[in-house]
């Protein structure tokens, strides 16, 4: 009998780790690509966890994109659990005080006095550091919904095995207890270079996204829904 199995993805863990510098491979179909974590398996179900995101600046187009995105991935059948993406201004200590580690675009430097100002502020600032009144942008909800969707199915027994696409630390005890409930749980890291210690320590199985089998699993430039309508890919992803 072939095992039934969901996936999870933590929508932010996998855009930071790999598709933020794959901008070819972000119009991604989750059920094609879900179904090579076990070819010999009968996928039930998709879960991307996410939030709606705000805009950074003027004329920023990322909510459009990220809005046609999730209408191809529920159109596919994804389901798409919300959370909510939270925007402020906080005041955050420097890290250094050299000029082209300040600010992107790099400071100019006038006759050096760019990086003269810079280090009288820390001057002043001492002991303490000097601050600057940045915004913060958070994903709020995303890493419980899928805790709690993970542990609900675990413990229903809805599925045989589970695989959750994350490298977040923060679900370790969620993916211990889905284990403990008999439910193997495997991760799948997007990225590298993260410290995976504690989540390898609670999994079934833990390995690396395949970064290189993206490309096959994309949707088609346009998707038409039932009810005639597009759904385009964005331009700034081809």
């Amino acid at each position: 009998m072939p095992v039934n199995f969901n996936v999870y993805v933590d929508r932010f863990n996998l855009y930071k780790g790999t598709l933020e510098k794959r901008p070819s491979c972000k119009w991604l179909d989750l059920i094609s690509f879900a179904k090579t974590l076990n070819p010999a398996g009968n996928l039930i179900k998709v879960y991307y966890f996410t939030a709606a995101v705000k805009a950074r600046f003027p004329d920023d187009r990322a909510s459009d994109r990220q809005h046609s995105y999730l209408r191809a991935l529920e159109h596919s059948g994804v389901e798409v659990v919300r959370g909510k993406f939270h925007k402020s201004e906080k005041w955050k200590r420097l890290v250094s005080q050299e000029r082209n580690q300040t600010i992107q675009p790099e400071l100019r430097s006038i006759f050096g006095l760019t990086q003269r100002i810079i280090l009288e502020a820390w001057s002043k600032a001492h002991p303490d550091v000097p601050k600057a009144l940045v915004y913060e942008f958070e994903e709020k909800g995303s890493d419980v919904n899928l805790a709690s969707f993970l542990l609900r199915d675990a413990f229903t027994r809805t599925v045989n095995e589970a695989y959750v696409i994350t490298g977040d630390s923060d679900l370790v005890s969620p993916i211990k207890f889905a284990v403990q409930a008999g439910v193997p749980t495997h991760v799948i890291i997007p990225g590298t270079g993260r410290n995976v210690n504690d989540l390898k320590s609670v999994a079934s199985s833990l390995r690396p996204l395949d970064v290189n089998v993206l490309p096959q699993h994309q949707f088609p430039n346009t998707i038409v829904t039932p009810k005639g309508r597009n759904i385009t890919m964005p331009t700034a992803w081809s």
